[in-house]
């Protein structure tokens, strides 16, 4: 509720223009999908549209999807997008993480094969992405590290408290290559945006803030591919074709994105997505990341508040907090963090291991 109310009041409007509602389930406390539905009542409101979202990690990014859409169509004219997790209170890595398979994560047809949850994906693409770039883990670290210490400046990061290469390679290993220092942990958290249409948005927000390009992927697979041993786990169709889309529906190139959130919740992906992007060629990231390129004030500043690492990743909420992020900075207003004259952001965000990807274009008007 506290997140709907900045949201609003950021917005410059009151809880009885919402026309549309659009949530992603909080589903580990039995909602059974009815989140949208108890937030009507909470906020005593009667939206037009409302609707539960869910796709793994880019269900937030698709909840701004369908409210795009609907004020595309003229169904309405104001929308909110609310999401929630709570993880931590749950507990819900605690069974899958003893070494029980997650029937969320492995159905009966993949359990056999024991990939007893999703950070085992991520490791082996991580290590081939090593084997095919000659990255280390060291260059894994550096992105934490950044992340990091753009955390330290950012009031809502989860973690807060400096850290060094060192501190990353000699934390706890989970899955290797990845150790607990370049893991997104699992926390509750919330977050909400509000969308409108042009004519709306100039009547209510004082610095309104523009989608201008989309792009979606859905590939076959669900995390590692299981559809033939040619499939690349180190370079991501889903994230190079949804990029090329947004790119070009918003008639631009890579190299015009100032500031960029990506979803990253193990360092390693943090090398991978940015060349998949287009802003780095294969293994480039390596020398990037050595040279400060992602830095705020480098080539393209990345996750500037934190990232998945160190802000925090609950992840029905995750994309939504990346939005609000952006928002921040095309609007002048993130602090220390502030990109200079960051004028055009991007997000991505995915589902499965990046089988599902979503990259959005947004414009300070």
């Amino acid at each position: 509720m506290e997140a709907i109310r900045l949201a609003l009041q950021d917005a410059g409007i009151s809880k009885d223009q919402i026309e549309g509602l659009f949530t992603t389930p909080d589903f580990l406390w039995g909602n059974e999908g009815l989140q949208a539905n108890l937030l009507c009542e909470y906020l005593r409101i009667t939206p037009k549209v409302m609707a539960a979202v869910t796709c793994g990690g880019i269900a937030a990014g698709l909840a701004i999807r369908l409210a795009v859409n609907e004020i595309r169509l003229g169904n309405i004219n104001l929308a909110v997008c609310y999401g929630a997790e709570r993880e931590r209170t749950a507990g819900l890595f605690k069974e899958t993480g003893s070494g029980k398979p997650s029937p969320m994560l492995e159905p009966t047809a993949l359990a056999l094969y024991g990939t007893r949850v999703i950070i085992s994906s991520y490791a082996l693409s991580a290590s081939r992405y090593m084997y095919e770039t000659g990255a280390t883990e060291k260059h894994f670290a550096l992105a934490a590290v950044r992340n990091r210490k753009s955390a330290a400046n950012n009031p809502l990061a989860a973690y807060t408290a400096p850290i060094t290469v060192e501190d990353v390679m000699h934390s706890q290993k989970l899955c290797s290559p990845i150790k607990l220092l370049d893991t997104s942990a699992s926390l509750d958290g919330a977050a909400a945006v509000v969308l409108a249409s042009e004519q709306a948005a100039g009547k209510t927000s004082r610095k309104p803030i523009y989608i201008t390009g989309w792009g979606q992927y859905h590939d076959s697979s669900l995390l590692i591919p299981t559809d033939g041993c040619t499939r690349s786990i180190s370079s991501f169709l889903a994230v190079r074709k949804a990029a090329a889309e947004a790119f070009r529906t918003a008639g631009i190139t890579p190299a015009e994105v100032d500031v960029a959130e990506i979803y990253a919740p193990f360092s390693p992906h943090e090398l991978m997505v940015p060349e998949d992007i287009g802003w780095f060629p294969r293994g480039g990231m390596i020398e990037a990341l050595e040279n400060g390129d992602t830095d705020i004030g480098g080539k393209i500043p990345i996750n500037t508040d934190g990232g998945l690492l160190s802000r925090g990743h609950p992840w029905a909420a995750t994309p939504f907090y990346q939005a609000a992020s952006l928002v921040k900075q095309l609007r002048g207003e993130a602090g220390k963090n502030q990109v200079d004259g960051a004028r055009i952001g991007l997000m991505q965000c995915e589902g499965g291991m990046l089988n599902n990807a979503i990259v959005a274009i947004v414009e300070a008007g």
